[in-house]
């Protein structure tokens, strides 16, 4: 009972975490189509590990390398997995009214490459 525990409170923290992120209260209304949805949960799925490197860069600039290469692996694989899921839920639910009724992100932003990282000039 208690190996089945275990995996069952990891799911739900997965879970807990991938709702945390939702775009509930956008101030932007924008009508999102089934496509829109299945396009952005497909781009999310393929583009989900380029979190891992994001996060690995953004802390070894702001730490060191060792903090990079241990905390920042750690949180780009975590926020890689929440990618995927949203990405996955996405193009599952692609034509139904989830999770609101506009078909809206569940994270925001709403693809990986809106968020801040390396500006290569």
């Amino acid at each position: 009972m208690k190996k089945r525990l275990i995996p069952m409170g990891f799911l739900f923290l997965f879970i807990l975490q991938g709702f945390s992120g939702l775009a509930w209260g956008q101030t932007e209304v924008k009508s999102y189509s089934w496509v829109d949805k299945l396009k952005r949960g497909g781009l999310n799925i393929i583009s989900s590990p380029v979190e891992i490197a994001r996060n690995i860069h953004n802390t070894t600039e702001e730490k060191n390398l060792l903090v990079g290469w241990t905390i920042g692996l750690a949180k780009g694989i975590g926020e890689g997995l929440v990618r995927f899921g949203a990405g996955v839920i996405d193009v599952v639910t692609c034509p139904f009214d989830f999770p609101v009724d506009r078909k809206a992100p569940m994270l925001e932003p709403e693809y990986v490459w809106q968020q801040p990282g390396p500006k290569y000039v």
